[in-house]
């Protein structure tokens, strides 16, 4: 190998990272740090805007994680229709599907691209994500008056909730096999050299995430009430049944994040009972609150035990968990209080730290693995370069810095997600008109509802310095 051959690795080198990481930063319509101001004041249609351009919708179909963020900022702003078609797109390129339980080859597949390809790889999405999708697309539904339609995607999320718990915990184990495989791999000594060092470290990923939570927690338990909801005021008799009625709230108060919506949930299951599963007079409200949770980068040196003139960069980097925001934590309607029901950040949480043994194991492996060659190259380097010790110097300075850029922590996210989902369910005023008031008591809007006997208020807000969006739809409410 001659110095001009050497020349042309590390000038190689540096272009194949460039177009590896320009070809990442592409996938996006949005940068979720430029919605900051919007969301603050949650004018969630200036967020639409960017995702249609000429009055059609415009985004990146082939990218899950941009036609996820449009088909969200559609459903905040109230543009139903396009809101159902991106979601449309983003379910089928989600991993998770709703009718499998423990597909070998499908968690093989997810913990492939999630572990090992890190920030270059296709964003798969997550278990829960599927759950929000179908509960989104019910909404959609529901907005445009196709009940129909609603009953499909509830069905569908009655499955994926079903399936939730126990694709969690098939996750779980194959996770825990895959860091098996790891730790005994060739590297494995200096692997378990290095983690012990720097483990006080690395736990920095996930100290934002509170204590441990049972698995049936990563349901989304305001969808299940919904459904429930859903199934009392349709127009169709066959609905009004225990089991279609009664038993999503009871699955609702499993997975419910706090006591108020443990506790609506027994209520409002008790009043649907008496009345023979059929809702009469009530005002539904769904308010999605605050923004959901972030990840950052945070790097580590590697202690590798290799270390030395022939290594200029030995590092890893990994993925800072970042809880939510929430935004009025939640709202006053009619003088009731939205009870939490579903917390994303929690849920989110409760994922990563089930992925994050593999995703730090994978990343201390890839940067054994490219030390070691490092090493070698620079070896190569100082033979070659023994006359000329300064060029070398910039040389071997040149492959520690491909190698910097190449690791990368994996930090995407669903970014325009709430915080939490609470629902509240209120008596109909003979007024027609409910008054949403913040924590403190003061005004922030008032709803005139439709003449309908029971109708869904659904409230967004993701900050606290703007008015909630608020839509308003009458339900069916057949006998």
């Amino acid at each position: 190998m001659n110095i001009y051959h050497l020349r042309s690795i590390t000038l190689t080198s540096a272009i194949a990272v460039t177009v590896v990481l320009s070809g990442c930063a592409a996938t996006r319509t949005v940068d979720p740090a430029a919605s900051k101001a919007y969301l603050d004041t949650s004018n969630y249609k200036a967020i639409a805007s960017k995702y249609i351009k000429d009055g059609k919708p415009t985004y990146n179909k082939e990218s899950l994680l941009d036609t996820l963020e449009a088909a969200k900022a559609f459903n905040d702003a109230g543009l139903w229709k396009d809101s159902r078609d991106a979601f449309e797109i983003a379910s089928k390129g989600l991993a998770w599907k709703a009718d499998t339980v423990d597909t070998p080859g499908e968690i093989a597949n997810l913990i492939g691209t999630t572990l090992t390809s890190s920030a270059f790889g296709a964003y798969q999405g997550k278990i829960y994500e599927g759950g929000l999708i179908d509960y989104y697309q019910a909404i959609n539904s529901i907005m445009l008056g196709d009940e129909s339609a609603a009953r499909v995607d509830f069905n569908r999320f009655d499955i994926r909730m079903i399936n939730a718990q126990q694709q969690f915990a098939a996750y779980r184990r194959e996770v825990s096999k895959e860091v098996g495989k790891d730790t005994k791999n060739p590297q494995a000594t200096t692997f378990n050299q290095s983690y012990k060092q720097i483990q006080t470290q690395i736990d920095g990923g996930i100290s934002g995430i509170q204590s441990k939570r049972p698995d049936a927690m990563i349901r989304n338990s305001a969808g299940q009430f919904m459904s429930g909801i859903f199934r009392a005021t349709s127009s169709s008799s066959q609905e009004k049944t225990a089991d279609r009625v009664i038993r999503p709230i009871d699955n609702a108060q499993q997975a419910a994040a706090t006591k108020q919506g443990v506790d609506l949930s027994i209520k409002t299951a008790s009043q649907l009972r008496k009345s023979k599963f059929k809702s009469t007079g009530k005002v539904y409200v769904i308010y999605e609150d605050g923004v959901g949770p972030s990840f950052t980068e945070f790097r580590v040196d590697l202690p590798l035990f290799v270390v030395s003139d022939k290594v200029t960069y030995s590092g890893i980097a990994l993925p800072r968990f970042m809880p939510g925001k929430p935004a009025f934590g939640y709202l006053n309607v009619a003088g009731d209080q939205t009870a939490e029901m579903t917390n994303i950040t929690n849920i989110a949480g409760m994922d990563f730290s089930v992925a994050y043994p593999g995703i730090v194991t994978k990343a201390i492996t890839s940067t054994i693995i490219k030390t070691a060659a490092q090493y070698a190259a620079n070896t190569a380097i100082d033979r070659e370069t023994k006359d000329n010790q300064l060029l070398g110097a910039l040389m071997k300075l040149g492959v520690g810095v491909a190698q910097a850029a190449t690791t990368k922590a994996d930090t995407r996210v669903w970014a325009n997600l709430p915080n939490s989902i609470q629902v509240a369910v209120i008596d109909r005023p003979v007024s027609g008109v409910l008054t949403v008031n913040s924590p403190s008591g003061s005004k922030l809007v008032d709803v005139i509802l439709p003449s309908a006997l029971d109708s869904l208020l659904y409230l967004k807000a993701s900050g606290s310095s703007g008015i909630p969006a608020a839509y308003v739809k009458a339900l069916p409410t057949g006998n």
